[in-house]
């Protein structure tokens, strides 16, 4: 099984604190194969254009060794009005973080809004069964329906991690969905980094036997 981590941040992040290399050689360390980095988007501002060209050049100097994929996280709490979905035609896909917090946009909103976007989306740090309680709605069916992936974030901060991996109702009700599922490990610095947990939700997530993001197999990347 090769390891994926959907959600890393370097110090284009206000709160990341290890650099491209640093963070990328820590995964090639600990044998993942596919890594993406995700900077939040409102602390790069206007450096996107450094950004990209910087995970673009560590995607050339690490080809072989690792598969490096070109991501970003946008706030939702409130949603980045300034922000320009043109910039995504650039990226290898974007995460929609925290749609659960009280803070957040209208779902329905957001839902209308993330068609601008020109990349594939998933949602980050986010838990759906709260959110489907609160609209009182299928959430997971509609991330179906509108191809978004759900990552499963394993970093520790968010409680829907550990509610999912003791609950088998709910992990029965992924399945069923069909939803593509990612893993994220929010990493922040290299020492933030918990292989074992790592591992332990790649396996969770193949075992539900859903489509994983980006068309990501076993040996390789596709679309």
């Amino acid at each position: 099984m090769k390891l994926i981590d959907l959600h890393n941040h370097t110090n284009f992040s206000y709160d990341g604190i290890s650099g491209i290399n640093s963070l990328v050689e820590n995964a090639i360390r600990n044998g993942v194969s596919i890594l993406g980095i995700t900077d939040h988007e409102f602390s790069i501002g206007d450096r996107i254009d450094e950004y990209i060209d910087a995970v673009n050049y560590a995607k050339e100097q690490y080809k072989g060794k690792i598969t490096l994929l070109l991501g970003l996280e946008i706030g939702t709490r409130p949603y980045p009005e300034a922000f320009n979905p043109e910039i995504t035609k650039n990226l290898d896909f974007c995460l929609f973080e925290s749609l659960d917090d009280s803070r957040a946009m209208d779902f329905n909103k957001f839902l209308d809004w993330r068609k601008n976007f020109h990349c594939p989306q998933g949602l980050a740090h986010t838990d759906i069964f709260k959110l489907s309680e609160r609209y009182n709605t299928d959430i997971l069916s509609i991330l179906k329906k509108e191809n978004i992936f759900w990552e499963i974030n394993f970093s520790g901060n968010y409680n829907y991690y550990f509610d999912l991996i003791s609950n088998r109702e709910k992990q029965d009700a992924v399945k069923k969905s069909g939803i593509a599922l990612s893993v994220g490990s929010d990493t922040h610095w290299v020492g933030d980094f918990d292989k074992k947990r790592l591992v332990q939700t790649n396996e969770l997530v193949r075992s539900l036997k859903n489509p994983l993001a980006l068309g990501i197999r076993d040996y390789g990347i596709g679309r």
